[in-house]
């Protein structure tokens, strides 16, 4: 059976930045993977972010992006049990094995909040397929929050990105309107060094760091 992944981020561009490679590793493995991004983006980029998103996604290989569309920066102003109730929805519809999604850690409050409302609606249940969830490090956020011991990325994941760095960046030169210039951390540059400091972590030229937060064997 085709495992199904998804990917559940705050803003477009978000579920690209922390697992581009790791997503495209598992769609060229056979995997069904599944954007689903929670907030709108810059309301300068409203008219047009959805239609970058789809064709970012689609360089990757994924072709089902979910859009839920709720205010940009605003996410602490709706009740948590109803963005909560609306990933467990997907959840039941999608079935995935595994969901990548922002880490707790991250300054952005609309990162926290996704990655409350993930946790909860991916809360492990009798008879339901447990699922593997795994947090992603998103550069101008998971960076710039302060590093105390309970709210620094702590990489104990890691999948090499190293055949896949160059379609990673291809798909967010669609996100372009998002990026800055070196030396910010969201920069082309900025994406690559960071890949490059991952990679010789665990003795490969590119990689990707997720901090696993939950994975069960059965």
């Amino acid at each position: 059976m085709k495992e199904t992944v998804l990917v559940i981020a705050a803003h477009p561009d978000d579920e690209l930045l922390g697992s581009a490679g790791t997503l495209k590793r598992l769609v060229d493995q056979g995997s069904r993977v599944v954007s689903i991004i929670t907030a709108n983006g810059r309301k300068e980029e409203s008219h047009h972010i959805q239609k970058l998103a789809r064709k970012a996604n689609q360089v990757i290989g994924i072709k089902e992006v979910i859009f839920l569309e709720h205010p940009n920066l605003e996410l602490e102003m709706i009740p948590l049990h109803v963005l909560t109730k609306e990933i467990e929805n997907l959840i039941n519809v999608y079935k995935p094995s595994k969901i990548f999604t922002h880490h707790y850690g991250d300054v952005n409050r609309d990162h926290q909040i996704t990655f409350q409302a993930v946790l909860t609606a991916a809360r492990p249940l009798p008879n339901k397929q447990p699922i593997e969830l795994l947090t992603f490090e998103t550069l101008s956020s998971s960076e710039w929050n302060i590093q105390t011991n309970d709210k620094s990325f702590k990489p104990n994941f890691f999948v090499d990105i190293t055949s896949v760095i160059d379609q990673k960046i291809e798909s967010l030169k669609h996100y372009d309107v998002e990026m800055r210039d070196f030396p910010h951390p969201r920069s082309y540059d900025g994406i690559r060094h960071l890949a490059h400091v991952r990679g010789m972590t665990v003795g490969v030229h590119y990689a990707e760091a997720f901090e696993l937060i939950r994975s069960v064997w059965k």
